[in-house]
């Protein structure tokens, strides 16, 4: 079993974390005083190790103390272990039925992502206030459970607590994340009756919700109601312009936040820097790159990854070398990035290079830079180097490629002619290849006038898609190149026999959210 903090020798002797000049005459409130400061020095650990050390002295510990030490027990990561031992502490010293312990507890559960025992712990608390219900409520909003936390916020009405900004920022967080607008709206139109001038936080929450759901009137409209914007709210409503296909719009809300005198951080660079990759001009590319330089963000890993990524969508691929090469520090996001690049524009050879520099670095390869060397030697014709790449990934990493990685062995194989092995290749995948890779196959079948083996490989993209009515048209096609007739009379009628159309039913999906919860 995993040696806790709480069952640290801390007075043994040259222990530099020793307790031995406290003693049992000192009381809990010192010992309160200890363990709280050692919390506003952000060192939680020391509070762990301190709350041992006084049971161990025999000192009756107090709600407070526990307090204190469960909190610590929420600030390291992982805690886990030693919270679940605070939490048999304080249910042994009779504290466990105490709200403040009991919303401690909750709160500490929260952290650690344990929804089982924060759900516990709620339900067993006989009186619930607003900042439990909080907890709860932002806990499943925060991991992936907005459903629940909208039921829980519909149940908290139900015991007549009045919902308040933390309580209508988690729900609107919740209703963001099923694109339930129009439950966004009821939301939002509680907080206008409700909350007498309601905070920044509510209406930054407001404005990614109407954002994320399509709605940018409605985001811009509460934006332009704020009397005082800070760089969150500028940052939500740029980012809510460009992921709706509006990027000049973002620039220019942009230029409008540097008029206003806030200043951008992190998130707002790399915001700005995305709706310039999505524009993909190379002269709004150069002005973000002075931006960036002039504003201090040039030692910034996450914006230079993105600068770098940006030049090489936009065609200066050198210039994103170039940035590379000036970057003092580097993550495996940074060596991708390049490598992506190179291989975007064709140069194959030098994305092996970076490869092989970048784990002779120390950088371990994952699945994504291994995809990029293998695009990278599929677009320049590198064979050997592309299957030697592909087998390294199994034989020297110990991964198992995805399908997206058999799929780029069969695009190498198809751009460099050799149909025959890209076939017998697929036929003897591990995994079952699926209609986009066969479609590869005869795209470059049909390319090479390689008609024949094209129809033999129809049959196992009809196998996987019966129903798709562009598969018989293609099919149809391949008889037609050759002037097969009555191959294509005999598509027609198995199109008809199989009831398939060329009409397609138009694609549609729902969200099954909760209404009026609030």
């Amino acid at each position: 079993m995993a040696k806790s903090p709480l069952s640290h020798k801390c007075d043994q002797p040259g222990n530099t974390n020793s307790f031995s000049h406290f003693t049992r005459e000192d009381g809990a409130y010192k010992w309160n005083t200890i363990l709280r400061g050692f919390l506003e020095r952000n060192d939680p650990k020391k509070a762990i190790l301190g709350f041992a050390h006084m049971r161990r002295r025999g000192i009756k510990a107090d709600s407070y103390a526990l307090l204190f030490v469960i909190k610590a027990c929420g600030l390291i990561m992982p805690g886990v272990f030693e919270g679940k031992q605070m939490h048999a502490q304080a249910l042994k010293l009779g504290f466990g039925s105490e709200v403040v312990t009991q919303t401690a507890l909750l709160r500490m559960y929260c952290l650690f992502g344990d929804l089982l025992a924060a759900q516990k712990v709620f339900d067993e608390t006989p009186q619930r206030d607003i900042i439990q219900w909080n907890a709860l409520i932002s806990i499943f909003a925060q991991r992936d459970h907005p459903n629940i936390a909208i039921r829980a916020a519909r149940a908290m009405v139900n015991e007549n607590v009045r919902p308040d900004e933390v309580t209508v920022v988690s729900i609107v967080s919740a209703c963001t994340r099923l694109k339930a607008l129009e439950h966004g709206k009821q939301v939002h139109g509680y907080a206008t009756k409700n909350l007498s001038g309601f905070d920044a936080f509510v209406r930054n929450a407001l404005i990614n919700m109407y954002a994320q759901c399509g709605c940018l009137s409605n985001a811009h409209h509460v934006f332009e109601k704020m009397s005082c914007r800070n760089v969150v709210s500028w940052t939500s409503i740029i980012n809510g312009y460009g992921e709706n296909g509006r990027p000049s719009e973002a620039l220019a809300l942009f230029k409008e936040m540097e008029t206003a005198g806030v200043r951008p951080d992190e998130v707002t660079v790399l915001a700005v820097v995305s709706m310039c990759t999505k524009l993909g001009s190379s002269e709004i590319g150069e002005w973000i790159d002075e931006y960036v330089k002039k504003n201090g963000f040039q030692e910034n890993i996450n914006i230079m990854n993105a600068l770098i990524d940006m030049h090489s969508k936009c065609g200066n691929i050198e210039k994103a070398c170039q940035i590379f090469d000036q970057m003092t520090e580097r993550t495996l996001i940074s060596w991708t990035a390049i490598i992506q690049g190179l291989a975007m524009h064709g140069y194959g050879v030098a994305a092996l290079v970076r490869f092989s520099q970048m784990q002779r670095e120390g950088f371990k390869p994952d699945d994504i830079v291994f995809l990029s060397v293998m695009n990278a030697c599929s677009h320049a014709g590198l064979v050997v180097e592309g299957k030697q790449c592909f087998e390294s990934m199994a034989e020297e990493h110990g991964m198992t490629p995805s399908i997206e990685h058999w799929g780029s062995m069969v695009d190498l194989l198809c751009r460099a002619g050799l149909l025959g092995e890209a076939f017998q290749f697929l036929v003897s995948m591990p995994v079952k290849p699926d209609a986009v890779i066969w479609r590869t196959l005869i795209g470059a079948c049909r390319d090479q006038g390689n008609i024949s083996l094209a129809r033999q490989v129809m049959d196992y993209v009809l196998d996987l898609e019966p129903e798709h009515s562009g598969n018989y048209i293609l099919k149809s096609n391949l008889h037609a190149v050759v002037g097969d007739w009555d191959g294509v009379h005999e598509v027609r009628n198995d199109m008809g026999f199989r009831e398939v159309t060329t009409k397609r039913d138009p694609a549609h999906s729902y969200i099954e959210a909760q209404h009026n919860v609030i």
